[in-house]
């Protein structure tokens, strides 16, 4: 029991320390690049100010980005964006709360606005991204997530078998107006092997416009029973 206890205890400070590595990576950043916008709606309004074009590839992927960090809540991840020129291909970073751990585990993400199918290479990108990382996102306990607008082709998903780094895959489609859905979602072995052991991947039926149809989206499971951000049973497997 006392060992239970000491095990327990330090979870909880690792925990701790790694909410206080994103709120001063996130303050540092702030105070650095004086940001213009730290949302997507600030974004919306930034770019209208300064007559950006939503064709440009500033806006596509400054859009995009924000538009996974806040529709990866739903799956549990808290994120903020980095941006910037020299954030060696990471667009988000932050950390990804599981039930089968008592502290969250950290992430580095890259966010693919991109209309056609990624191929596996992106994930080669993914696995470089590691090397760049800033101080309390460094070492071996750290996961890549990739998010897209397409589906994971035949290659991408060997291809995030085979990684030797822990690597997620995540589909976010861009429904228009600032919503998103998660389409699609896997990792590898060594995600499993960092902590996700019995999580799983569920889809969750809401009700469509005006109940006329049903729409679906992935979600987590915990032991093959549905799971919330807050571990929480959010919603009905259907």
């Amino acid at each position: 029991m006392i060992r239970q206890h000491c095990w327990l205890l330090k979870r909880v400070r690792q925990a701790a320390a790694l909410h206080r590595e994103t709120r001063s990576y996130s303050t540092a950043r702030s105070c650095s690049a004086s940001p213009t916008h730290t949302s997507l709606q600030t974004f919306l309004t930034h770019a209208q100010s300064t007559n950006l074009a939503p064709t440009s590839t500033v806006y596509i992927g400054t859009y995009y980005e924000y538009l996974c960090l806040s529709t990866l809540r739903r799956l549990s991840f808290t994120l903020i964006r980095t941006g910037g020129r020299s954030d060696h291909g990471i667009d988000l970073l932050g950390h990804w709360t599981v039930p089968s751990l008592p502290f969250p585990l950290r992430v580095l993400v890259q966010c693919k606005a991109l209309k056609a199918k990624t191929s596996p290479e992106t994930i080669r990108e993914l696995e470089g991204i590691f090397a760049g990382a800033p101080v309390g996102w460094r070492g071996e306990n750290v996961i890549g997530v990739l998010c897209a607008k397409r589906e994971a082709t035949r290659g991408v998903r060997e291809a995030v078998r085979r990684s030797a780094a822990p690597v997620i895959w995540i589909m976010v489609e861009d429904l228009g107006s600032g919503s998103g859905k998660v389409r699609q979602m896997l990792w590898n072995q060594r995600v499993s092997q960092l902590g996700a052991e019995g999580v799983g991947i569920g889809v969750k039926y809401l009700p469509g416009a005006e109940g006329k149809e049903v729409e679906t989206e992935v979600g987590l499971t915990w032991k093959g029973e549905a799971w919330g951000p807050h571990g929480d049973m959010l919603w009905d497997e259907g």
